[in-house]
């Protein structure tokens, strides 16, 4: 067939070409354990198939010739060249169908695996960078204003604890995903033998997808997976808006290297790698978007929307995924913290008024009661023309409220706000050790998950090709 100009121009070149820079290998590999399988079989001239799939593995392919439909029949091109045998026997009970949806799933799974180490990597530095900073007073806000004192630790084990949640999302997804549609042939199998977990092990995964149908036709481990980093990229959002919240009132500052000045303005130091970082998550959202709506409205059963089509924006996705979670990890691996200007906010906040009226319901049982003296007092302060830090007993007495001496100056105490907050997930000491310890313990065990991953993965790949040469 002679395909038209403005088919190849929007179609099949660029596919051609993606998949020439994103898929060879995948490609290769599938179409081995194909082979390893027929010849398990005992299918005719398998044993060519397998010769000719070997002689291939470092194959590099040419650009997209016009003639040539995809990459898969530049490879079956070049194996006939080799072993016309060989490719005869190969075409036996397979398809583009679950040879496409094989090879999708083995590129997915890699930038998965990549994905779930970037953030585990990232999550490493916040526990690190968390410990650190346990007692660095900040103050916490709500509805964009001044709330509670806390620390910067406690904040950062709160950050790692909603990190370690998302990787528990993308293990969870990798659980799905990785399945082969290898065998399912067009959509119901075929006529012809196959030991369909055999060629699955033989790719390192967990078996196959026990539907043929569903085998070729599914894109819900793609959405799944958009929906995962959605869901983690919004996160990472929300900590990026403080961190450049807190950059822009000096609060913090990064390395060298990580900040851009001003051609114009001698002073600036630009967070330019967080605000990268940031259009980096805002793009995945809209990456995942595409994943979603290629996948949307389409007979169960045609493939080129959640199948070819969306391989682009998934690769984006993965691309701007990882590059952000690396530049926030280089950017909160050792940041320049203005501990004093912290504890001088916090100071002169008036964000301690919880703890007064705490500790005045403490005395009388009766929070309701308390909330509104401490309320009064700052109305009465603010309207004598003084802050709360120079709040004393004596302006509680003026309310008819009688207090030990010193209580009003030991409740408005930063410091004393926070060390009383001994509550299981509080920012005082004995819970901040237990939210380390439990930090600790999440991502070891999260870490020993992706290690055994990695390694079935890379077993898989060995027994793939010395099966391949015996």
């Amino acid at each position: 067939m002679r395909w038209h100009p403005e088919y190849v121009a929007a179609v099949l070149g660029p596919d051609y070409t993606f998949a020439q820079t994103h898929l060879l290998p995948d490609f290769i590999e599938a179409l081995t354990a194909h082979s390893l399988g027929l010849l398990r079989v005992g299918t005719p001239l398998a044993a060519e198939a397998v010769a000719g799939m070997r002689g291939l593995r470092e194959f590099q392919a040419p650009p997209h010739d016009p003639a040539v439909e995809d990459l898969f029949f530049t490879l079956d091109r070049e194996l006939s060249r080799a072993t016309p045998a060989g490719a005869g026997a190969l075409r036996t009970a397979l398809s583009r169908n679950d040879l496409d949806m094989t090879v999708y799933r083995l590129s997915a799974r890699r930038h998965l695996m990549t994905a779930m180490n970037d953030l585990t990597g990232l999550r490493r530095v916040l526990l690190d960078l968390a410990r650190r900073e346990r007692s660095t007073l900040m103050v916490a806000f709500s509805h964009h204003q001044p709330a509670q004192p806390s620390t910067l630790g406690h904040y950062l084990y709160a950050a790692e604890s909603a990190l370690s949640r998302d990787t528990a999302r993308l293990h969870s997804a990798l659980g799905r995903l990785n399945v082969c549609p290898l065998g399912a042939v067009a959509m119901t199998g075929s006529s012809h033998p196959l030991d369909r977990v055999y060629t699955a092990a033989l790719l390192g995964f967990d078996g196959p997808v026990e539907n043929t149908f569903d085998a070729v036709s599914a894109g819900d481990w793609q959405t799944e997976l958009a929906g995962a980093v959605s869901t983690c990229s919004v996160t990472l959002s929300r900590v990026l808006y403080d961190l450049l919240t807190w950059a822009s009132q000096g609060l913090i500052s990064l390395q060298d290297g990580l900040v851009q000045g001003s051609s114009v303005m001698p002073q600036k130091r630009n967070p330019v790698a967080l605000e990268h970082a940031r259009t980096r998550f805002s793009k995945v959202l809209g990456y995942a978007q595409a994943v979603l709506y290629s996948n949307h409205n389409v007979p169960y059963g045609d493939i080129n929307d959640p199948g070819t089509d969306v391989q682009e924006p998934l690769q984006l996705l993965w691309q701007d995924f990882s590059q952000g979670l690396r530049l926030l990890t280089v950017s909160l691996r050792d940041p320049q913290i203005a501990r004093e200007r912290w504890r001088e906010l916090a100071r002169q906040s008036e964000t301690t008024l919880t703890e007064l009226a705490d500790t005045l319901a403490r005395q009388s049982g009766d929070f309701r009661r308390a909330h509104a003296h401490a309320q009064q007092l700052l109305a009465n302060l603010h309207a004598s023309g003084r802050n709360l830090a120079q709040a004393t007993d004596a302006d509680l007495e003026a309310l008819g409220v009688t207090v030990p001496a010193g209580t009003v100056q030991t409740a408005l105490d930063p410091d004393t706000f926070v060390q009383r907050r001994t509550t299981l997930g509080g920012p005082a000491e004995e819970p901040m050790r237990a939210q380390a310890a439990a930090g600790e313990a999440r991502l070891q065990r999260d870490l020993d998950h992706q290690a055994r991953w990695q390694a079935q993965f890379e077993a898989a790949h060995t027994r793939l090709w010395a099966t391949a040469t015996e």
